[in-house]
């Protein structure tokens, strides 16, 4: 599967979120707030590393795969 260019998370179905692509570029309501999707949980909860909250982070890479283990469990 080919990665898109970054689409609006928000305006997806849960069906269409599930068929992403870890690791897939979104955003919110403006594409300047970019985030990195890393799954969805089976609660229904979607986990993204939105790139504001990781770049404050003293661990980059850290952060993103605490993020995906929290997606994963």
């Amino acid at each position: 599967m080919r990665y898109q260019k970054a689409i609006n998370i928000w305006k997806l179905s849960d069906t269409e979120i599930k068929k992403l692509q870890a690791g897939q570029w979104v955003y919110g309501d403006d594409i300047k707030n970019k985030g990195m999707y890393l799954g969805m949980k089976q609660s229904g909860t979607v986990v993204v590393a939105w790139l504001g909250n990781a770049t404050q982070q003293d661990n980059y890479r850290g952060y993103i795969k605490a993020l995906s283990n929290y997606a994963r469990a």
